[in-house]
């Protein structure tokens, strides 16, 4: 059901009729999902299945659950989590902060109706775009997104930016963490031949071999240098770039990057992922 912090996307009114806006802006219900129809909602409904995303997070799990809601802000009371997927990044920070209101947002219905069966009452599944999100201005804590910035292009990342910059408040944190440029494009792919289980089904190798590339496909890779220039230019200011190795369960990838290449040349050359905090400096 619509809680007091949606508004409508297209009026940004919140004087809903049984899920009706006065200017005719229809809001959906289903299977306790709060839809938004829009042109990118239909482009998008099911393509992690038409793209075998499914496979992919089944084979390679995704770590980011246990570590990345640290970044969220302990007082924060309203947070959206962009690209969510099924919820499983902030559901346990959902969980242990009951008196927050965590909004999933993703344009794959197939992905966010899951959210609902983990049963968690402020962990909210809304199927809409990143780029008109259905808040009002200066009303959210956080916006926090975790592996979906680089699907963006230039044009929907700027969007989503701005859109950022609406709704959070003066003060308020955006959250982005994305897979570094050089090793999502070259050492990556290279890497995982060493490895027979799975091999097919990594990132890169979905990027190169997939058919239906439209939805799966990084778009938008950046160096955390252009990440953080691209952000400041949308009127955030940066205060914090974390680079992150990999956690390799590989002998290959033990040795070469545990022993052989120098710490400081890994995390420059080699990290497989960054997290920008940046905050809304009007």
């Amino acid at each position: 059901m619509l809680t007091n912090d949606i508004i409508c996307p297209v009026c940004k009114d919140n004087k809903f009729d049984n899920y009706k806006c006065p200017c005719g802006y229809v809001i959906e219900y289903d299977q306790n999902v709060i839809v938004f129809p829009s042109n990118l909602v239909n482009k998008f409904k099911n393509y992690s299945k038409k793209t075998n995303l499914e496979s992919y997070n089944q084979l390679e799990p995704n770590p980011a659950s246990e570590y990345y809601p640290r970044y969220v802000q302990d007082d924060a009371k309203v947070i959206l989590d962009i690209g969510g997927g099924d919820g499983l990044v902030l559901a346990n920070y959902a969980k242990e902060n009951p008196n927050s209101k965590v909004y999933v947002i993703d344009a794959d219905f197939n992905n966010i109706k899951r959210v609902p069966f983990r049963k968690i009452e402020n962990l909210v599944a809304l199927n809409c775009s990143a780029t008109s999100l259905p808040f009002d201005n200066n009303s959210v804590d956080t916006v926090f997104t975790v592996f979906a910035v680089e699907h963006m292009y230039d044009y929907d990342y700027s969007e989503f930016l701005f859109e950022v910059k609406r709704v959070l408040k003066k003060g308020g944190r955006l959250v982005i963490a994305t897979d570094s440029d050089i090793y999502d494009k070259w050492i990556h792919p290279i890497f995982r031949i060493f490895s027979f289980k799975e091999k097919f089904f990594t990132t890169g190798f979905l990027e190169k071999w997939n058919v239906s590339k439209t939805a799966i496909d990084h778009h938008n890779l950046k160096s955390p240098r252009q990440t953080e220039t691209f952000v400041k230019k949308h009127g955030f200011f940066v205060q914090d770039i974390r680079l992150h190795l990999i956690g390799s369960n590989w002998w290959l990838g033990q040795i070469l990057y545990e022993t052989i290449i120098p710490k400081i040349l890994a995390q420059k050359i080699l990290s497989t992922m960054y997290v920008l905090i940046a905050r809304q400096n009007d």
